[in-house]
């Protein structure tokens, strides 16, 4: 039961943290550590994963399985602009596979993890700031419209891919830089999100070609995946309600204040 428990929280862990800008896989690393949990490998990260996906695909459904606009995740355009923007992640992944000098998994651990966050949250407080100042002047009053081209695609695909370091959200520096440069909220923010789908896609492969499948029973692996499904959708939920509100600052504090403390 005990352990049961301990996946259920790290499902609730995942639902929350992929979503909110406080980076999913630093609190894993730290929640791990925390509960005990270090003989399931790569198969609980995979399992959460696959969670956190479906909760995506349900909460964007009504444009997730379209294509008929350009803001359906299957429109031509949009596909374009996903794949460019997963470019970034491919390589590095690709890099740190076949190179022997180099490997991601290095950087997961718990000191690590703290000062990525301090990073983190000084990142999303000096960018909200700072665009909060910009939006005073006069010639920030009217932002852009929404545009997806391949250059915009291609810095979010590296600001995306700063995030395959554990304690760097993903969604904090996405939509953070599309905020910064006069980006729609509600499109960077669903574009976001469509991001996040091949790139958690890419990294359940990548996971299970590095380190295979097993350490974890049917009965924790479903405990596991519900915890991250359910969690991650009403996560969904409440992060966009926040969003039209406030700004990323309050995670960015949360993120150092819980890199110090820790």
């Amino acid at each position: 039961m005990n352990e049961l428990f301990n996946y259920l929280v790290l499902g609730f862990v995942q639902g929350v943290t992929e979503f909110f800008p406080i980076s999913s896989s630093g609190h894993l690393v730290l929640f791990e550590d925390f509960l005990g949990i270090n003989d399931a490998g790569a198969s609980a990260e995979i399992i959460a994963h696959f969670g956190t996906l479906f909760s995506i695909i349900l909460f964007y459904r009504a444009t997730f399985f379209s294509n008929k606009s350009s803001d359906d995740f299957f429109h031509i355009n949009t596909l374009k602009m996903l794949v460019i923007a997963t470019i970034p992640a491919v390589f590095l992944g690709l890099f740190d596979f076949f190179s022997d000098s180099f490997s991601l998994e290095s950087f997961f651990n718990y000191d690590f993890v703290k000062t990525a966050l301090f990073c983190n949250g000084g990142f999303l407080l000096a960018l909200s700031g700072f665009r909060d100042n910009m939006e005073k002047l006069t010639i920030f009053q009217n932002p852009p419209a929404w545009k997806w081209d391949y250059k915009t695609s291609l810095f979010l695909g590296f600001f995306q891919a700063l995030a395959m370091l554990p304690g760097i959200s993903r969604s904090g520096m996405v939509i953070s830089y599309g905020l910064f440069v006069g980006l729609e909220k509600k499109k960077i923010i669903q574009y976001a999100f469509f991001m996040a789908v091949p790139t958690i896609i890419i990294s359940i492969i990548y996971k299970y070609l590095s380190d295979g499948f097993g350490g974890i029973d049917f009965q924790s692996g479903l405990i596991l995946f519900l915890s991250s499904f359910i969690f991650g959708y009403f996560s969904l939920i409440f992060l966009i309600k926040f969003l039209e509100r406030f700004s990323f600052a309050w995670f960015g504090l949360y993120c150092i204040i819980i890199s110090l403390v820790l």
